[in-house]
């Protein structure tokens, strides 16, 4: 019979268990985004499941990643839409 792994869920909560002194000992604006880092990989509870890796850790860093990158792209559009929104004033005020 296989090994069953721990549901991803629940893993989640155990490495965050195991951060916690490490999260304590952080200034508190870096406990927010540590949490918000977590948050990041809860949020991708699907593909954690999907991965069923015995490392859990390594699939919460990717997700956390892969939330960082949507992050860096989002604001990258917006960057983008705003010097193209200055370009067309600065033209049309010509």
């Amino acid at each position: 019979m296989g090994r069953t792994l721990v549901p991803f869920s629940m893993q989640v909560d155990l490495v965050a268990l195991r951060f916690q002194k490490f999260r304590n000992a952080l200034r508190r604006e870096d406990q927010q985004r540590f949490d918000r880092l977590l948050l990041a990989a809860r949020r991708q509870m699907q593909a954690g499941v999907m991965a069923a890796q015995p490392n859990p850790f390594d699939t919460m860093a990717l997700c956390m990643l892969l939330d960082l990158q949507r992050q860096l792209d989002d604001l990258r559009r917006q960057l983008d839409e705003a010097r193209n929104q200055d370009y067309i004033t600065s033209e049309e005020s010509q």
